[in-house]
């Protein structure tokens, strides 16, 4: 039959009647208890209902389970059942640690606060400055850990007042034979007892005949690495002063320093550093001792005549 035949023109249905749903539902009840009312009591019917709902809880297919109590993936303890497992809740940070930490900016230089005392004035070195003819540059170098940053120390001790040993930390260091390495002003060069960059350092001091003039020590580094600020410190330095270990003698960038100040022909002045380790480590008697200096001073001539150089500037 069509679908038109079935309503009016209206849309009213006049089809044929249809059973209502609570009858279907009966009907399918009754069906049901004839077929379970089949079986006798004697017969297994029971035990076959039994049967059937033991093994329904046992497949647990259709049985109705939580979100909450789903288990989508194993716990800690049934993976690592001999592993000891801690779970910390977020309200346990301590409070001395902000959640978010404050933005801080990194200091890379080691500057001291008070500024030591001299026995001139500011402005009196200011004036000797201004006079070009009373300013000299002048280049420490040498080969690494051959004494510069620490011969820089002593001139720096004799020529300031610090103040008391509460007060300075300077004195602090000094008095316990600590290296106070007072031109390495950042930190990482504290740290690696190692100079990195060139450190400028200007001093008043007389002459012989007691005549005041500004030098300029620029404390370069000794490792190979930064021959560069060396070469750098030479273009704009009036004369060199050679550090050189006397037990170590003339060594790689006491070569490379050598050749740098003959190209750049200035004045050098040797200066032996380290005397004390002939006797407290070589043990060397006085003779020999003297033999070794004078070693290391034809070592120096040797590498000035190889770069080019006037022997006994």
């Amino acid at each position: 039959m069509d679908e038109e035949e079935l309503y009016d023109e209206f849309g009213n249905y006049i089809g044929p009647d249809v059973a209502d749903d609570d009858e279907e539902e009966d009907d399918s009840d009754d069906e049901l208890e004839n077929a379970y009312g089949a079986a006798a009591p004697g017969e297994g019917g029971g035990d076959a209902m039994e049967e059937d709902e033991e093994g329904g809880d046992e497949d647990g297919g259709m049985a109705v389970v939580l979100h909450e109590d789903k288990k989508y993936y194993p716990d800690a303890e049934d993976v690592y059942p001999e592993a000891q497992t801690m779970v910390q809740e977020e309200d346990t940070q301590p409070l001395d640690k902000p959640i978010i930490a404050p933005i801080r900016t990194k200091h890379f230089d080691h500057v001291e606060k008070k500024t030591p005392v001299t026995p001139y004035s500011t402005q009196y070195l200011s004036d000797v400055c201004s006079n070009p003819e009373l300013v000299r540059n002048v280049c420490v170098a040498g080969h690494l850990h051959c004494g510069k940053t620490t011969m820089m120390d002593c001139v720096v001790r004799q020529t300031h007042s610090f103040g008391t040993k509460i007060e300075s930390e300077f004195e602090r260091k000094w008095d316990a034979c600590e290296d106070m390495r007072y031109l390495d002003t950042r930190i990482d060069e504290q740290k690696r007892r190692l100079g990195i960059k060139s450190m400028p350092l200007t001093l008043l001091m007389p002459n012989g005949k007691g005549k005041n003039y500004a030098l300029n020590f620029l404390d370069t580094p000794g490792h190979v690495n930064f021959v560069d600020e060396v070469a750098a410190s030479m273009r704009v330095s009036d004369g060199l002063l050679l550090m050189v270990d006397a037990v170590d003698g003339v060594m790689l960038n006491t070569e490379r320093v050598i050749k740098l100040a003959c190209q750049e022909g200035i004045p050098i002045v040797l200066c032996v550093n380290k005397i004390d380790r002939l006797v407290l480590e070589l043990k060397l008697p006085p003779q020999d001792a003297y033999f070794k200096l004078k070693n290391v001073i034809d070592e120096v001539n040797a590498a000035i005549s190889v770069a080019g150089g006037n022997v006994g500037t």
